[in-house]
């Protein structure tokens, strides 16, 4: 099992090629390693120390983008980490890409419906919009789609339930 930069560095890659996909050219970046007396330290050199990735599309253009990959547990402190950055909206936007994984499984609060918890995707963060989660701002990752039938029974229509109310077996028998 790998620890974090393992993570880190599959999440990275994962992103990487969701922007390529949509036509990206991405920068990732690179870990660089350092010997501190007897030992090597593998180090993460960000993008002005805080961002993973930048990716720039010409064709059509787009602005660029500044992205921090991270996962959904960690989102307020990657928000700490990138805010004070300036960059200006109109040249660039900032991001934080925020995987959200695991098993798919039912979501509990719907008693009278099966409503399926959507899995393997990321949930992108905009400082344009004051880092608030949209549900439109998601990106799906693998063969997994949002919206798909496999993902939300919630959003189908939901019929109302006849109400049958049966007598118990005393008072139908004295009927």
């Amino acid at each position: 099992m790998g620890g974090t930069v393992t993570k880190g560095n599959r999440l990275q890659v994962m992103a990487r090629k969701e922007l390529e996909k949509q036509g990206y050219v991405v920068h990732t970046a690179v870990r660089s390693v350092q010997r501190r007396g007897p030992i090597w330290i593998s180090q993460s050199t960000d993008i002005f120390n805080a961002f993973d990735l930048i990716a720039t599309r010409i064709d059509p253009p787009q602005p660029l983008r500044f992205v921090q990959v991270t996962t959904v547990s960690h989102v307020s402190e990657r928000i700490r980490k990138v805010d004070p950055i300036p960059i200006n909206p109109g040249l660039a936007s900032v991001e934080i890409w925020a995987y959200v994984g695991g098993r798919k499984r039912l979501d509990r609060r719907y008693k009278n419906r099966r409503a399926w918890l959507p899995r393997n995707y990321f949930q992108i963060y905009l400082k344009d919009h004051n880092w608030e989660p949209d549900r439109r701002d998601r990106v799906a990752v693998g063969e997994n789609q949002l919206g798909g039938e496999a993902w939300l029974e919630r959003d189908r229509a939901v019929e109302p339930l006849p109400a049958v109310i049966r007598l118990s077996r005393n008072k139908a028998a004295k009927a």
